[in-house]
């Protein structure tokens, strides 16, 4: 499908809607292709294509708003509907002013993951799942977790112990006071905007609605002063190993102003415990957190936020554990923490850009590289899915590697990790690596490598294994080698 030439003074707007669709999953989304050429170089304007959900009660909220950047291929996309309990519709939008016929154009459409569990087989569920009121089988892990996974809601229901917290309401103890200037507001996207489709989450978690209420936090629009934001849980009592305090949050991290998110422990001292960086995409992605203090403690939810054009961070459904009890005592810090250090060149261009500007090379020390010693740390885990990368460290042989593990995220996506920006690079540029795929399986899985240029966005597969390297007992010779010529990439990259 493609949209019709326009010439026009004022913006013009064109609507693809789908069928009636009765209900979804919160892992339902639709993967299509889509292409955005402007073939007139007059300008593609700030959205020329976005999508959004029309619910029964005719409320519309965005779900989809792809980089606006012309290039004159197909590219991939997927759009996370999450749990919607009633019929909808998908609205695709365009506006122009200027643009030739077939300049916007979708292909390719397909819903993945998208139906409420069905009964099992047999009479009862698998080891490690519950049953739901309809018959479903859900994970143990799903239970009261702020997301209706059964598609009844009994999955939320034996859940009076937890504190939860979706913003309907108020704050519920939750603390948006910081001393950072820049300040967490709760808020709903009719509040934000209802017209730009690029700015806010476009919807909550809670009711996947633009009446719904989460806490928000993006460049004001005085200009930004301050680059962090926090908010604060009340005061918690200590807890131990085996009981520790477990937080389920929902996240949005859209756009490039989003810089990420961590969440810190303030008892004695203030330290991080997890942490998600940059900008995940448009959805909502499910985080654990568990947290062990020997005394009194409080949550920290802390934002890092970028002065680009659009996008932001939301955070909202946080559910704590029975274990994470109110405490009557106030914690007493002993120490702040140490800021930061400055960076060494002023110019974030100039980092990891494969030209030491610094004293020993510090500008080029943690951009992914193993062969430096904070090399590996430049890598930062994306993965919002069942699965993650987690990076292994020895400290005695000094070995390291990543390696794909369990994660929280509900969606049924693959495991992505990813470096800072690099480059530009020159003709010979190389990256090398050694990988393997064990078990027992015949298996085990797909390995691939892809650039996302920061102009062009995500680029198509530059290598890719797929199936098995060897056995788990031949841990040796298990390990492939790989080397991939990148070329020249002109622009800065992933």
């Amino acid at each position: 499908m493609s949209v019709s030439a326009v010439r026009a003074e004022s913006l013009q707007s064109s609507v693809l809607i789908s069928p009636e669709i009765k209900h979804s999953s919160p892992t339902c989304r639709l993967r299509l292709r889509y292409f955005l050429w402007d073939s007139g170089h007059t300008g593609l304007g700030s959205t020329p294509l976005w999508a959004s959900i029309l619910h029964q009660d005719s409320q519309e909220a965005v779900v989809w708003r792809p980089e606006a950047s012309s290039i004159r291929s197909w590219r991939e996309a997927t759009i996370f509907l999450g749990r919607i309990s009633s019929s909808f519709h998908i609205h695709l939008h365009s506006e122009r002013l200027d643009g030739r016929k077939g300049d916007v154009a979708i292909d390719q459409l397909e819903f993945l993951d998208c139906a409420l569990p069905l009964p099992p087989p047999g009479t009862n569920c698998s080891a490690g799942m519950v049953m739901c009121r309809s018959g479903g089988c859900v994970e143990q892990r799903q239970l009261c977790d702020g997301t209706d996974d059964c598609g009844d809601g009994s999955d939320e229901e034996p859940c009076d112990d937890y504190q939860r917290c979706d913003f309907e309401e108020g704050l519920c103890k939750w603390d948006l006071r910081s001393i950072s200037r820049l300040k967490w507001i709760r808020t709903n996207q009719e509040n934000i905007s209802r017209t730009d489709p690029r700015k806010g989450p476009g919807r909550d978690h809670s009711n996947n609605t633009a009446s719904g209420h989460f806490l928000y936090v993006t460049v004001p629009d005085s200009g930004l002063t301050t680059d962090w934001a926090s908010f604060q849980s009340p005061p918690l009592e200590p807890t131990n190993s085996s009981h520790p305090c477990k937080m389920v949050m929902y996240t949005h991290q859209f756009g490039p102003r989003s810089g990420g998110l961590t969440v810190l422990v303030a008892d004695r001292l203030i330290y991080p415990v997890w942490e998600r960086g940059g900008a995940l995409g448009d959805l909502w992605v499910k985080a654990e957190v568990e947290i062990v203090s020997n005394s009194p403690f409080q949550i920290l939810i802390m934002a890092a936020i970028r002065d680009f054009d659009y996008g932001g961070i939301a955070v909202d459904s946080i559910v704590l554990s029975p274990e994470c009890r109110l405490s009557s005592e106030n914690n007493t810090l002993e120490k702040l923490p140490n800021p930061p250090k400055h960076p060494c060149i002023d110019d974030p261009e100039k980092m990891c850009d494969f030209h030491p500007d610094c004293a020993d090379a510090e500008d080029e020390t943690q951009c992914g590289d193993f062969s430096y010693a904070e090399g590996s740390s430049g890598w930062t885990d994306t993965s919002i899915g069942s699965q993650g990368w987690i990076l292994y460290k020895n400290s005695t042989t000094k070995a390291e590697y990543f390696y794909v593990a369990e994660a929280a995220g509900q969606q049924l996506t693959e495991a992505q990790t990813r470096t800072p920006l690099l480059g530009p690079t020159g003709p010979a540029c190389n990256l090398s690596f050694d990988f393997a795929l064990t078990g027992s399986l015949d298996h085990i899985g797909e390995l691939s490598v892809r650039v996302i240029d920061s102009l062009l966005g995500l680029r198509p597969k530059l290598w890719e294994y797929s199936g098995k390297t060897g056995a788990e007992e031949e841990e040796e010779a298990a390990w492939h080698h790989a080397d991939i010529l990148l070329g020249v990439m002109k622009n800065r990259f992933q």
